[in-house]
């Protein structure tokens, strides 16, 4: 049965799709396991970071199924017809790259039409869960990035996963969506009891390396005050990935940053040890 992770962050802009992009690539390249990442927010980045824009836009402009039509499989298709779809799973899984020797990364992308799902959620948060169901014995691990909002697609995230990874910014209010996001899944847990879903981290993302501010200090003490010492009891990871530009040209090229052209080894080498930080966390 394949491990299930969330990045999860109820603040935006703190890297979730960078960081999920680039955890999926690694296991791949690196630990030749077989992959499947789940965009699960309607603005679709994690989707055009791993199969590249121009290949998203390709994607849907050939009618590629996508993490909208899991949700919304039993919505009747047109007035013409009144009947829903009934939805192949496989054929939501979009094969980014097979290799040889096993190890693979699929993904099931995302649109902006995903967002139509809030407007009517009834029924629909155990739609995910149920389609990785069917499909989780392919693979060693799923990763799913997550909008940074607390709704019926964070459910549907809570129902499929084991660990959740929390990206942060060293940054002035950090901490400001730990409140909610540590509700968010303990009434998740009230509801569902049988359910064991836990935060396996969190780590600090996307700073400028060797020039750190005092502001970001002070934000960096505030997190590992609030989120380990004193009222949640979270990991913090030892191993931060600082900023670089090369991310976005992985992102741009969809490509994992330990292939993407100009970056440094420095860069390379401090995702891996972060890599070697994180997967021991979660079992792999």
């Amino acid at each position: 049965m394949a491990v299930c992770v969330s990045l999860i962050n109820m603040k935006g802009g703190v890297g979730k799709t960078t960081l999920a992009s680039q955890i999926a690539w690694h296991a791949v390249m690196q630990m030749d396991k077989k992959v499947l990442l789940i965009d699960l927010d309607p603005q679709a980045n994690a989707s055009q970071s791993v199969m590249s824009p121009e290949g998203w836009l390709n994607y849907l402009d050939k009618g590629g199924l996508t993490v909208a039509d899991v949700f919304e499989q039993f919505t009747p298709t047109g007035v013409a017809s009144g009947s829903p779809k009934k939805l192949d799973p496989l054929k939501a899984i979009h094969k980014r790259v097979d290799y040889k020797d096993g190890s693979l990364l699929h993904i099931v992308p995302s649109r902006l039409e995903l967002s139509w799902t809030l407007r009517n959620p009834t029924g629909k948060e155990t739609l995910l869960a149920r389609f990785v169901a069917k499909v989780e014995q392919n693979y060693d691990l799923i990763i799913i990035d997550c909008s940074p909002t607390d709704s019926i697609l964070t459910d549907a995230a809570y129902h499929c996963t084991r660990h959740i990874l929390v990206p942060i910014r060293a940054e002035f209010l950090a901490s400001i969506g730990f409140p909610l996001l540590n509700r968010s899944v303990q009434a998740f847990k009230m509801r569902h009891e049988d359910k064991v879903i836990e935060i396996c981290g969190l780590v600090f993302n996307d700073f400028v390396r060797g020039n750190e501010k005092r502001e970001h200090k002070l934000a960096r003490q505030d997190v590992k005050d609030k989120a380990a010492a004193k009222e949640y009891g979270w990991y913090v990871f030892d191993n931060d990935i600082p900023h670089s530009d090369s991310y976005f040209r992985a992102a741009r090229d969809g490509m994992p940053i330990s292939r993407t052209k100009g970056a440094h080894h420095k860069v390379k080498d401090e995702f891996a040890t972060f890599a070697e930080e994180f997967f021991p966390r979660i079992g792999l």
